[in-house]
Order: structure tokens, then sequence, then C-alpha cells
């Protein structure tokens, strides 16, 4: 029974890692080129790294979707080092909230001004962070953002219905107001 459930967990922690890895493909297209050629940023908000070691990079949020049962919202962000310093996303790990398994990029926080409610990354079955990075495969993630590079991430929520813009707070970078939840 107990391998039962295990073989149940896993399987739901893969599906679910799928599930959000497909919704990252169609957030890849967030950028589009115009007809002379330049790139035009479709994003929902940039910031700032507000760490010297980083000045260069920025973070743009790609999506903040809301699934159609309402269960769950995804913050998809891009990363894109243009600092001299090599940037891994266990940097991004929560300082304040435990997770007992794979902690990478945790530390992404929505924030809901107008009810005051500070929302964490969901925690999986396998009490890992439900966000980029906690199942790695290597040939298909990076989890070191080189300096002249960009990477992008995502991470799961259970937002209230009422909420329909955050603060995303990212460690090391400023936060980025009124991001609207779709």
């Amino acid at each position: 029974m107990h391998l039962r459930r295990s073989a149940l967990r896993s399987a739901t922690a893969t599906l679910t890692t799928l599930l959000l890895g497909l919704t990252l493909v169609s957030a890849s297209h967030a950028d589009e080129t115009t007809s002379a050629g330049e790139s035009t940023s479709t994003g929902l908000g940039t910031s700032v790294a507000s760490t010297s070691a980083w000045d260069g990079a920025t973070i743009e949020v790609n999506a903040l979707d809301r699934s159609t049962t309402g269960e769950y919202t995804q913050l998809v962000w891009t990363l894109h080092n243009e600092s001299d310093t090599r940037i891994r996303l266990q940097d991004f790990g929560n300082r304040t909230y435990l997770y007992p398994g794979s902690t990478l990029g945790s530390g992404l926080v929505l924030i809901d001004e107008e009810h005051g409610i500070r929302y964490h990354p969901y925690i999986d079955a396998d009490q890992d962070c439900l966000c980029a990075g906690s199942d790695y495969v290597p040939s298909k993630f990076q989890l070191t953002t080189h300096p002249g590079t960009q990477n992008t991430y995502w991470a799961s929520y259970q937002l209230s219905e009422d909420t329909d813009t955050v603060t995303v707070e990212i460690p090391g970078f400023l936060p980025i107001a009124d991001v609207p939840v779709g």
C-alpha cells in the first residue's frame, strides 16, 4: 500500500511538472518581433537587481495566470543576466518559510496589497516547492543563468478569487507592483 501511494505521489508530481512545463512553452513566446526586427516586450512587469553583485540583471514577469478551476495560479518569469556574476536558482530560495524538500526558487512571494495577504509557492506531495527546479533534469533545465544569458522559470500559488493584482517579490530584485492576475 505504501509503495502504491509513493508511486501515485511521484506520478502526480511528474504530471504536474509536465503540465506546468507546457504552460512555459506558451509563455516563452512573450517577446514578439516587430516588422523592423526589433524585440517588443509583452511582459506584465519588470524589475532591476537590488543586489550590487547582480547590477545589470533584470527580471521580467511573463505571465500570472489562474487555472480554469481557480485552484492554481502560475507565475512565469524570465531572468535576464547582464551582470558580471552568475545567478543561481538557489539564490531565490525562501529564507522565511521552510520547505522540507527542494527549495530552489521558493522565495518568490506574491503580495495582495488590497487584502494584506502574502502568498508563498505551493508545497507538493513530495514536500518540494511546486516551482522550477524541484524536479531538475540537467539536459532540459538550467539552474544557473550565466552572464549574457537568460532563463525562464515558474512557481505555483493558490490565490484568493478576490485577488486581481499582486506585487511580486523576488530575492535580490526590487518589487514589481500591480501585476494583474489573468
